[in-house]
């Protein structure tokens, strides 16, 4: 682990921060320490795709360290051998965030960092808590190191469409520093992302005009949660801060792609908001707006190129974050003061185009998004195990389960509405973002339109209700902020109500998260997979039974590709039903026939090269001189089949 955590610092360094801070000086901008880690994640993400793309390896180190070199140079200062830099940009300090952040760091060790590791005793502990998102981006990064387009993991053959952005990188990561993706995910990924998304939210707070005091309590809400735990006497509420889909702290915490995202998200307005403050006015004689920023941080150039580029791997990182940007960004379009109009209508327009591409590419072929009036709703009183309701009834019960998912973002509501109108940019695209966050959750949804047996569908518009959460913790902490500015009882009490009324659902995650047993995967099917991965090669289908007890062990833990599981739930967002129907009858077909001309025929057109039987698992037809044993012990064989 000490090894790992060695080679993901040094990945860290060199390929994500390196480049964040290179990019901002090419830019000629002051470094803003909120943007590097957003700059970073979109530029290596491109170098890697890049390179994959044209199937030319080395072209990733090479665009990195070009980067980086950039930083060994500077502009000469006149009769001196001092090399100038760009000054920090002004904004809020680093030390301010070092207490979220060391909460932060204590909230994954005790429910991130124990899991998805191999024990002492062989097994892989893998997280119990939504185990099949994990596995699905585990096998996306092993197929981001194999080529593009990738294959759909655990559906070997059906190529992907999908929000790469965060996978490119953790590839990037396993393919030059060795980064496992299972500790990107659990360990560094997650703790890396989290400290991103807090400096980003500072960081926007005090381009809204917060307080400092109000830019500290902003800093907080990353870890506070809703009213959820209103619903605590109900035994079907498990997990009271996913309950009702306005919370970021699980994604958090499972490191999703829409925290990543909501960073870019967050930094790309940052840099508008300082483009605008930077653009001289266009007519001669006429002053400038009032800066927020000294003139030595930049010019607006710079930063709208910034920005340009952030809002354009925004839909790449979560492609519902692009949509919600190129909201915000065109309600500010006609807010911010005419000189910026051209820029702002540049970065939304690009933001847009970079959300449809994906929209409207292979990823959108398998999602229809349709009005669904308060599915979401129905969903919560379904996983509560309460009877459905229909017309007055659920719209009452919805009017308190949009109060319950609002929680003391409440207190926010005003001062977002108030923003709306303001005559600058982040103001106005932030409470846009965050107003509209719920209205649009409850009256979409968003999920394949086909289902497999036993599938249950997912309503996808759930993340725009999540997205919008902590952007309305912003208004919320201006609101708090303003209302314990003075010492003494009052503040006390204020803040004590606050934590009463915003940690309870955070507290439950963090105990019952810390108290659930690991999910072992079997120690034989473990060393199967190291056997495996000596004799095959990256790529290597191997044919095993699509059973869902456990996640495919050839895709997370070696990078071998498998025909068809059954594990992911929702498998028809990327490929149509009924291929995926006729693959798992093909499958299936070769673990019940009895004749080994049959099942070599199957193999053979499936690509296959190995089989992998688990526990009881047997075939039914004579293996004998068609399959060479790799590995043998009870619990886990696998063979390799003859040509």
């Amino acid at each position: 682990m000490l090894a790992a955590l060695a080679r993901y610092a040094a990945f860290l360094l060199v390929a994500l921060l390196g480049p964040g801070i290179a990019l901002q000086r090419i830019g000629g901008v002051g470094v803003d320490p909120a943007i590097v880690l957003p700059l970073g994640l979109a530029f290596t993400a491109l170098a890697y795709w890049i390179s994959i793309a044209t199937g030319q390896a080395w072209l990733f180190p090479v665009l990195v360290l070009a980067a980086d070199s950039s930083l060994l140079g500077g502009r000469r200062l006149r009769g001196s051998d001092v090399f100038a830099r760009p000054p920090l940009a002004s904004g809020p300090s680093l030390r301010g965030a070092l207490p979220p952040a060391v909460a932060l760091v204590a909230l994954l060790a005790l429910t991130q960092y124990p899991w998805n590791r191999i024990s002492s005793s062989g097994e892989f502990l893998l997280d119990p808590l939504v185990p099949y998102d994990t596995a699905f981006h585990v096998g996306l990064v092993h197929e981001l190191t194999l080529g593009y387009p990738p294959q759909v993991p655990g559906v070997a053959g059906f190529p992907l469409g999908y929000h790469l952005g965060t996978d490119l990188v953790r590839a990037a990561a396993l393919r030059w520093a060795a980064v496992d993706p299972y500790d990107s995910v659990s360990r560094f990924d997650v703790t890396v992302f989290a400290f991103g998304l807090l400096l980003a939210v500072r960081a926007a707070a005090a381009r809204l005009g917060l307080s400092p005091r109000g830019v500290s309590l902003a800093g907080w809400t990353i870890l506070a949660t809703d009213f959820s735990f209103a619903f605590a006497a109900n035994a079907q509420a498990h997990w009271w801060a996913d309950l009702l889909r306005g919370n970021i702290l699980v994604s958090l915490a499972l490191s999703n792609p829409v925290v990543p995202g909501l960073t870019l998200t967050l930094a790309t307005l940052v840099a508008v908001s300082r483009a605008v403050d930077a653009t001289p006015a266009a007519a001669p004689g006429v002053p400038p707006a009032p800066s927020l920023s000294a003139a030595s941080e930049g010019s607006g150039r710079g930063w709208w190129a910034v920005a340009a580029a952030l809002a354009i791997a925004v839909p790449f990182f979560k492609v519902f974050l692009g949509a919600h940007l190129a909201l915000g960004l065109l309600w500010a379009l006609v807010r911010v003061p005419a000189r910026a109009r051209r820029g702002m209508a540049a970065v939304a327009g690009l933001a847009a185009a970079a959300t449809l591409t994906l929209a409207l590419g292979q990823g959108g072929q398998t999602v229809a998004v349709t009005l669904a009036p308060l599915d979401l709703v129905r969903i919560t009183r379904e996983s509560l195990g309460l009877p459905p309701l229909a017309g007055l009834g659920l719209t009452a019960w919805a009017v308190l389960w949009l109060a319950a998912s609002l929680g003391l973002r409440m207190v926010g509501i005003p001062e977002a509405i108030r923003a709306l109108g303001r005559r600058d940019a982040i103001g106005p695209a932030l409470a846009a973002m965050a107003l509209a966050a719920w209205p649009l959750g409850l009256l979409l949804r968003v999920s394949a339109p086909e289902m497999l047996e036993g599938q249950k569908a997912v309503n996808d518009a759930a993340y725009l209700v999540e997205q919008g959460g902590p952007l309305l913790w912003l208004f919320t902490a201006g609101v708090l902020a303003c209302g314990t500015a003075r010492p003494g009882g009052r503040r006390t009490a204020l803040l004590a109500m606050a934590a009463v009324a915003t940690l309870p659902a955070t507290v439950q995650f963090a105990v019952k998260k810390a108290g659930l047993p690991p999910d072992p995967l079997p120690a034989p099917m473990v060393r199967a997979m190291s056997a495996l991965a000596a004799a095959s090669r990256p790529g290597d289908v191997v044919l095993q039974r699509p059973g869902a007890r456990f996640p495919p062990a050839p895709v997370i833990l070696i990078g071998r590709r498998v025909p068809y599981e059954r594990f992911t739930p929702w498998l028809t967002q990327f490929a149509p039903a009924a291929a995926l129907e006729a693959r798992h009858e093909v499958v299936f077909r070769f673990f019940h026939t009895t004749d080994a001309e049959e099942a070599m025929a199957i193999a053979h057109a499936l690509g296959a090269r190995y089989v992998a039987l688990y526990g009881t698992d047997r075939l039914r037809f004579d293996p004998a001189g068609l399959l060479q044993p790799v590995h043998e012990e009870d619990g886990a064989r696998v063979y390799r089949i003859a040509p």
